[in-house]
């Protein structure tokens, strides 16, 4: 798992990309969030935090709102943390669900033995389609348990769309996608500035969720297949 250190310069690269983009109105406008109904599915496991947590994101989001209704918020009930995404959300999924049993199977071999560990939310980042709250692993088990699931997932034959947009690293939590222009773009970026640095508190991951979800981990749409709580035992 990549340190504070290395994570930590990845979100400032991402937000060095994105900042001059966004302070001249330059966003990602994601055309399926505008056309409602995600008919795209995968299989993920995720992690959740707790309400307080989630409440102090929503308060950011509500702020974020205030300056750029028109954006799309991520419900409270819709907020993760993705461990690993086993196939990417796609629209051709049946092929990979058909073999459900065997990527329970994975998790579940994977996840055994794994402690609970933390994570520490300290700022935000952005990109050109989203904002997102920086987290920070403690220690290597989240790195550890990334590892294992894709081994177990290799080894059943599971990995052909593995890793299918980027190889995950960080621990960040999406919070807001960009669904329109930017109305007010100066005032948004310099909102964005001014929580950059604020820490918004730790979550312990004592669980961890496998769901079949669309692209947005959308509640209603969301089916959890699975839960398992993580104990060193």
């Amino acid at each position: 798992m990549a340190g504070h250190d290395e994570l930590q310069a990845r979100y400032d690269t991402m937000w060095r990309e994105a900042e001059p983009a966004l302070a001249r109105g330059d966003v990602a406008c994601d055309a399926q969030l505008a056309a409602g109904g995600d008919p795209r599915r995968g299989l993920t496991l995720i992690a959740r935090p707790d309400a307080a947590l989630a409440a102090r994101f929503d308060a950011l989001l509500d702020h974020l709102c205030a300056i750029e209704p028109a954006q799309y918020r991520h419900p409270v009930a819709d907020m993760h943390i993705t461990v690993l995404s086993l196939f990417t959300a796609t629209t051709g999924f049946q092929p990979e669900l058909a073999r459900e049993d065997e990527y329970r199977s994975a998790v579940a071999a994977a996840v055994r033995g794994t402690p609970p560990f933390t994570i520490d939310f300290n700022g935000i980042s952005a990109s050109r389609g989203a904002v997102v709250a920086q987290g920070f692993p403690r220690g290597d088990v989240l790195g550890g348990l990334r590892e294992r699931l894709r081994n177990e997932l290799r080894a059943r034959g599971l990995d052909g769309s593995l890793d299918g947009r980027y190889k995950l690293v960080t621990a960040h939590a999406t919070l807001l996608r960009f669904v329109q222009p930017l109305a007010v773009p100066v005032a948004f970026t310099e909102a964005l500035r001014r929580w950059r640095g604020r820490a918004f508190g730790a979550m312990t991951v004592d669980a961890v969720e496998l769901v079949l979800n669309d692209w947005y981990m959308s509640t209603g749409t969301l089916r959890r297949i699975e839960r398992h709580r993580l104990d060193s035992a």
